[in-house]
């Protein structure tokens, strides 16, 4: 539309110079035809000349005739004082003839003179045989004032009817693009959770938008149909897979009892079978929480719990597999109480000290420890091993995903994650931080304390009766 506005702008200018022009030569060519119809010379006949000048101009042009022979006679002016500030302007008929001797083409020549813009021509005139030329100048400066306040006035219009544009432009684009918008808010609101239910409504699409809704939903469909199938595996052989397995790492551990009777390269492997059927079990065990979850069949029974009981019952539980190497930091003291699930966060804590065993140096500690931070409670697992780069510290929580130094180990990736989604649900929280002092990770769960008590009692007494 600009583009359009410039090029009416440029082809304005140059339609009313070429009738500028046209006017002029027209003018000239006329004013020559009544000139040289004169029977008599000019040196017989000045009065009437002149005066037939004087009929031809008008203030804005002047007329004069000039021999091409300065010896037959002087330039012809038409008299009167209407003429008079043409004829007596000093040098206005002196520049005339130095722009027309300049110019390339004497039949229109622009020039200015003292802040007006003037156009002179000359013709050949042939008066009663001899020979003269005929000069015109006319003042166009007041139609060239005209013209550029008529240009302003195109380019107020062009840069007023370009706003007005745009902002209509905008609010036809905004209403065009609110489909879209209802369409991508629809998108994002589709979860795991919802691909069995969730489906874009055809109807109250554009019709531009109901094919591509209507290939949404049939991706929607697969996806669902893929998905169920893919929940129904995991949760089928995960069922299937806890009978050996229980069973295999119970018989293991029976005959580990007697182990007086095998030879040490015996005990060995058969602690080896153990451990290994053990791993497996909590692997599946991760798996089923998985599926359970992406089925909304997660079932928690949130209550109120003593959280540093929860610490010591893991401490003797893991004691044995875990060397010696587990160190309970005293009680703290704080205020309030927290609910949560304590077999869920207990598996959550196992998890933790798992990888803190098989990621950290066999001789040093891992430490248990339970801090208030707020309004949130925090478990602690600190370990001494090569700790968690900054840029992995929300990867790691991803489904089987594992972190850099965990390259070498063996492992699956989905304990962290399980622990994460096991938090979530209880409306806590998993993160990993560096540790004030030292090196190595501090992996904390936080719940929120659910109300205060005025009274700072020992946590261990929260549930004894008064």
């Amino acid at each position: 539309m600009l583009a359009g506005y410039v090029v009416l702008l440029y082809a304005h200018r140059e339609m009313a110079a070429n009738l500028r022009q046209q006017r002029h030569i027209a003018l000239a060519q006329a004013t020559g035809l009544a000139l040289g119809q004169r029977r008599s010379p000019a040196g017989k006949g000045r009065d009437p000349l002149t005066q037939q000048l004087a009929d031809h101009s008008t203030p804005l042009v002047l007329v004069w005739i000039e021999p091409i022979s300065r010896a037959r006679g002087p330039v012809l002016l038409p008299p009167g004082e209407v003429f008079r500030g043409l004829r007596d302007e000093p040098g206005l008929i002196a520049a005339a003839d130095a722009a027309a001797q300049k110019a390339a083409n004497p039949l229109f020549v622009e020039f200015s003179h003292h802040g007006r813009r003037l156009v002179t021509s000359s013709h050949p005139l042939n008066l009663a045989g001899q020979p003269h030329r005929l000069h015109l100048l006319q003042d166009f400066t007041v139609e060239l004032q005209q013209e550029q306040v008529v240009t302003l006035l195109l380019v107020a219009v062009a840069g007023a009817s370009a706003l007005f544009t745009s902002a209509l432009l905008r609010l036809v684009i905004h209403r065009g693009l609110l489909p879209l918008d209802a369409f991508s808010a629809t998108l994002a609101g589709m979860g795991s959770s919802s691909l069995s239910t969730d489906r874009l409504p055809l109807a109250d699409q554009p019709l531009e938008l109901q094919p591509i809704a209507s290939s949404f939903n049939d991706l929607l469909d697969r996806l669902s149909e893929a998905w169920e199938h893919q929940r129904t595996f995991v949760n089928g052989v995960s069922h299937e897979l806890r009978t050996p397995i229980t069973l295999i790492a119970g018989y293991s551990r029976r005959l580990l009892c007697r182990a007086s009777t095998l030879t040490p390269e015996q005990a060995e492997q058969l602690e080896l079978v153990a451990s290994e059927a053990e791993s497996m079990g909590r692997l599946v065990n991760d798996l089923l929480e998985i599926a359970r979850d992406d089925a909304g069949r997660l079932q928690l029974n949130c209550r109120a719990f003593d959280p540093y009981q929860l610490l010591r019952d893991l401490q003797l539980r893991l004691e044995r597999t875990a060397g010696g190497r587990l160190l309970l930091q005293p009680a703290p003291r704080f205020d309030g109480e927290v609910s949560g699930d304590p077999e869920r966060l207990s598996q959550c804590l196992t998890n933790l000290v798992e990888n803190a065993l098989k990621y950290s140096p066999p001789a040093t500690p891992i430490e248990l420890g339970l801090s208030q931070d707020g309004a949130e409670l925090v478990w602690h697992v600190r370990d001494h091993g090569p700790g968690v780069p900054a840029a992995e510290r929300l990867r790691i929580f991803e489904r089987f995903v594992r972190g850099a130094s965990q390259a070498g180990s063996a492992g699956h990736g989905i304990g962290l994650a399980v622990v994460k989604t096991l938090m979530e649900r209880m409306g806590g929280r998993v993160l990993v931080a560096q540790p004030a002092t030292g090196n190595g990770a501090d992996f904390q769960l936080r719940l929120p304390v659910l109300r205060s008590n005025p009274r700072s009692v020992h946590p261990r007494r929260w549930f004894s009766p008064v």
